[in-house]
C-alpha cells in the first residue's frame, strides 16, 4: 500500500471496507423469534454538552448544576453529574502563570466531552479560489483557536471521490495541519454550481433575444442541469448518511464547513428578474425547467439538515464565494476585482452579471447554507476574507460549555430521544443537541457507520466502542536474507472467544510509521465457531522498511460489534551483511489446547512465515505475548540468529533478569535446550527457570557471543508474571 500523508483516508478505508463488507457473502441473519422483539435494558450515564450565551453571543459563565433543567422525551431528568469548561485565549495559555496560592488539583475532564471540530471542505460546490481561501481560514483556526485537548477531524467531499475522511478525530494537531496544507486547487472537481449559473444565464438570454426557428438552444444545458440535480442528490444522500453515522460519536460535533452551498434554484426553483414568466410562482406554459424547483430533492435536503441536528452536529458555514460579501460604498472595487482586473463590460457596453457583487441570490447556495446553520444551531458567515473575526466568533460560541449528566434506563432499540435544556437565569440562550438515538443492534449498522466505528476503535484511545477487555500482543521482528518485517501475535483468551457469538469476526492490523502515517493495513475474516471457547493465537505479518512503528490490532465481531484492541511499538532493523544478527525473542509457556490462526492476505506482500523461524510443537507450547501465569516453572525462549562468517558459529548465551519497577537484578541462569535451522537462520532454544519469582513486571536481557568470530550482541524483552 502506498504511503499517504493522512493518518487514515476514506479511500484507504473504502478499500478496506470493500474487503470487509462488499466482497463477502451476505450475513446470515439469526432466526427471528416468533414473539415480540426483546431489547436489552441497561442503566447508563448520559452526558450532554450545553453552550450558554447572552443576547450578544458572549458565553455565560458561573452557572451551577441547579441552574439547568433537562427533559428527556418530556421526562424531567435530575442532573447528577456536572462539569464546567472555560477556555482561555490561546495567547493567554502561552503566557507564564503568575504566582498564586496552591490549589487542589482539578479532576481531569472526561475526554469524551472535549471539543470536537470537523473541518469540512466541499469541493463539489466550490471554486479553486474558494478552496484556497477556506484552507487559509482553517489554518488560522488551528494556529490561534485550537487548544491541546480539542479533537479535530478533516473531511472533504467531491463529485469524483465522494466523502473522504482525511484525518479522524485526533489531538495530533500537527498531523491535521500537515494534511490540511496539502488540500488545494487540484481537489476542486465541482461543476454543479457552474452548470446552474449557466442554465439560468441562458434562460435569461433566450427571453431577451428569442431564437429563430424551432431549435431550442437550452436543450444541451437542460441535460447538463439534470446531471447537476443528480450530483446534488448524491451530495445530499452521502451527507445524510454521514449525519446518521455521527449519532455514534458522543458529544457535540462542531462543523466548520467551507462551501458555496447547493444552489437554491435546484431545490426551490427560480425565476430570473424581469422574466416574462413573472415572480412568485405564477408560471404558465413554457416555463423554464426548474422554475418550480424539485420537491423530492428539497425534502431530502431538509431531512439532511434535521439528521445533522439530531446527531448533535452544529454547522458554522463559511461561504467561499467572492460575491457572498456584503457590499459597502467604498469597497466596491475590491469586491468586484479581487485577485485581478476583470472588465465589467462587453463590447456593447452591457453589464456582465457574472462579476456583479449584487448577483441575484436565487441561483446561489447562500440560503441553503443559512438553513443548514439555522437548523443545527450554528451560524452563517458570508465573507470568507474576514476569517480572523469570524473564527473569533466560533471560538466565543464554542469556547465555554457545560457538561450535564443524568442516568436513565436505555434500550438498544435505536429510537430517538428528544432533549430539551433550559436555564433558569434570564437573558440566556441555550444551544444543545436536539436529542440522541439509543444504541441499535450492530447488525443494523450501515456500511458508513461500521467504517466510522472502525476509525474510532483504531485511533481513539478513549473510544466508547471498545470492550473493557485488553488483549496481550507482541511483535516479532526478524529477517530472511535482505528481507525484514514484522509479525504481530495476539493472544485472545478462551473466555473472550466464547463471547464472539456471530459467524464472522474480522482481524484488522494497522501499522503507523514514525510520522503517524499509515504504511500497512491487513485484514482477515474468519468464522469463530471452530475456536469458540478456546484460547486463540492470531498472527499476521508484513514486510517493512527499517524504522520505528506503532502497531495496532482490532478484533471485531461482525454480528454484535464487540471490539477488542491491542497496540504496541516495534522496530525493524536494517539488513545486516556481516557480524551477528539477533532477532526478536519469542517466549513460550507449556499450554495445551490453544488454537492458531494466521492471516495470509492474497496478493499482499509479506515476510516468510514466522512458523518457519519460530518452529515449536503447538500441542505442547503456546506463545506468551506478555503475561505468564504464575504456576509456570519455566519459560522457553526461542531466539533466532544468523552469523556471517566463514567458520561455523560457536554460540554461547547468557541472560540477565531485573524487576521493571525497582531495577533490582535477580540472579538467574538459562540453559541451552537445543537448536533448529531454517535456511541461513538458526534458532536457539533457551530454558529460563522462573519458579519462585514474585508476580510483577520483569526486564529480560539475552546476551549472545559467537566464540569463533568474536561477534557479540544482545536483545531485550519484557514479561509479566501473573498471580494465576
Amino acid at each position: 500500500m502506498a504511503k499517504r500523508p493522512a493518518v487514515l483516508s476514506w479511500i484507504l478505508v473504502a478499500a478496506l471496507g470493500s474487503l470487509a463488507f462488499s466482497q463477502n457473502p451476505p450475513v446470515r441473519e439469526p432466526v427471528k423469534p416468533s414473539g415480540p422483539l426483546q431489547y436489552e435494558v441497561s442503566v447508563v450515564l448520559k452526558l450532554i454538552q450545553v453552550y450558554v450565551t447572552d443576547k450578544k453571543g458572549k458565553p455565560v459563565e458561573g452557572l451551577s448544576r441547579e441552574d439547568f433543567l433537562v427533559t428527556d422525551n418530556g421526562k424531567f431528568m435530575p442532573v447528577t453529574d456536572f462539569e464546567k469548561h472555560a477556555l482561555r485565549p490561546v495567547a493567554d495559555q502561552a503566557e507564564p502563570a503568575q504566582a498564586a496560592a496552591p490549589a487542589a488539583p482539578a479532576a481531569a475532564p472526561d475526554r469524551r466531552m472535549s471539543r470536537k471540530f470537523f473541518l469540512f471542505f466541499d469541493f463539489a460546490y466550490n471554486s479553486a479560489r474558494g478552496i484556497v481561501k477556506g484552507r487559509k481560514a482553517a489554518l488560522h483556526f488551528l494556529d490561534t483557536k485550537v487548544v491541546p485537548d480539542d479533537e479535530i477531524a478533516l473531511l472533504s467531499y467531491s463529485a469524483v471521490k465522494g466523502l473522504v475522511v482525511h484525518e479522524y478525530l485526533t489531538t495530533d494537531h500537527r498531523k491535521i495541519r500537515q494534511t490540511l496544507a496539502e488540500i488545494g486547487q487540484k481537489e476542486s472537481a465541482g461543476r454543479a454550481g457552474e452548470i446552474e449559473d449557466e442554465y439560468w444565464r441562458m434562460v435569461q438570454a433566450q427571453e431577451d433575444e428569442p431564437a429563430s426557428g424551432s431549435a431550442n438552444p437550452l436543450a444541451g444545458v437542460v441535460g447538463n442541469r439534470q446531471e447537476s440535480q443528480r450530483l446534488a442528490e448524491a451530495f445530499i444522500l452521502k451527507l445524510t448518511a454521514l449525519a446518521k453515522a455521527l449519532r455514534l460519536i458522543p458529544g457535540q460535533k462542531q462543523f466548520l464547513f467551507f462551501s458555496t452551498g447547493v444552489p437554491k434554484s435546484l431545490l426551490y426553483g427560480y425565476t430570473p428578474k424581469n422574466s416574462r414568466f413573472g415572480a412568485g410562482g405564477g408560471f404558465g406554459a413554457g416555463s423554464p425547467a426548474g422554475a418550480t424547483g424539485d420537491t423530492v430533492l428539497r425534502d431530502k435536503n431538509e431531512q439532511m439538515y434535521r439528521e445533522f441536528g439530531a446527531s448533535g452536529c452544529t454547522f458554522f458555514a463559511f461561504d467561499t464565494r467572492e460575491t457572498a460579501k456584503v457590499a459597502a460604498l467604498f469597497n466596491y472595487d475590491e469586491m468586484t476585482f479581487a485577485g485581478g482586473s476583470r472588465s465589467m463590460f462587453n463590447q456593447g457596453g452591457a453589464s456582465q452579471d457574472a462579476t456583479n457583487v449584487y448577483k441575484d441570490e436565487g441561483t446561489t447556495g447562500r440560503e441553503t447554507l443559512e438553513k443548514l446553520t439555522t437548523t443545527t444551531g450554528g451560524k452563517y458567515f458570508g465573507n470568507i476574507d474576514m476569517y480572523e473575526k469570524t473564527m473569533g466568533e466560533v471560538q466565543n460560541i464554542t469556547g465555554s460549555y457545560y457538561v450535564l449528566g443524568y442516568y436513565l434506563s436505555e434500550q438498544a432499540d435505536g429510537r430517538f430521544h428528544d432533549i430539551k435544556v433550559e436555564v433558569k437565569r434570564k437573558g440566556c440562550e441555550v444551544r444543545a443537541q436536539a436529542g440522541y438515538f439509543s444504541p441499535k443492534p450492530y447488525r443494523e449498522y450501515t456500511r458508513l457507520e461500521k467504517q466510522l466505528q472502525l476509525f474510532d476503535i483504531a485511533l481513539n484511545e478513549h473510544s466508547a466502542f471498545r470492550a473493557p477487555v485488553s488483549l496481550s500482543m507482541t511483535v516479532l521482528s526478524f529477517a530472511r536474507g535482505s528481507e525484514a518485517g514484522l509479525e504481530i501475535l495476539a493472544n485472545i483468551p478462551g473466555d473472550v472467544t466464547q463471547t464472539l457469538s456471530g459467524n464472522r469476526v474480522e482481524f484488522v492490523s494497522i501499522i503507523f510509521d514514525q510520522r503517524g502515517d499509515v504504511c500497512d493495513v491487513r485484514r482477515l475474516e474468519a468464522d469463530p465457531a471452530p475456536h469458540r471457547g478456546r484460547a486463540l493465537v492470531f498472527g499476521i505479518g508484513t514486510s517493512l522498511k527499517p524504522g520505528e512503528y506503532d502497531c495496532r490490532l482490532v478484533v471485531r465481531d461482525m454480528q454484535t460489534g464487540l471490539s477488542l484492541v491491542a497496540s504496541t511499538r516495534a522496530r525493524v532493523g536494517a539488513p545486516q551483511t556481516a557480524g551477528l544478527r539477533l532477532d526478536t525473542p519469542l517466549l513460550l509457556v507449556e499450554e495445551a489446547g490453544a488454537a492458531f490462526l494466521e492471516a495470509d492476505v492474497k496478493g499482499a506482500p509479506r515476510l516468510s512465515s514466522w512458523r518457519d523461524v519460530y518452529g515449536f510443537d503447538r500441542l505442547i507450547y503456546s506463545p506468551s505475548t506478555g503475561a505468564v501465569p504464575g504456576f509456570n516453572r519455566k519459560i522457553l525462549i526461542l531466539l533466532p540468529y544468523s552469523v556471517e562468517a566463514e567458520k561455523a558459529a560457536d554460540m554461547g548465551f547468557s541472560v540477565s533478569l531485573a524487576q521493571s519497577a525497582s531495577g533490582v537484578k535477580i540472579p538467574v541462569a538459562c540453559a541451552l535446550a537445543g537448536k533448529t535451522r531454517d535456511g541461513d537462520k538458526e534458532t536457539a532454544w533457551l530454558e529460563l527457570p522462573i519458579d519462585g519469582l514474585e508476580p510483577g513486571d520483569y526486564l529480560l536481557y539475552i546476551f549472545a557471543e559467537d566464540h569463533a568470530s568474536q561477534a557479540r550482541g544482545h536483545v531485550q524483552t519484557t514479561f509479566t508474571i501473573t498471580k494465576e
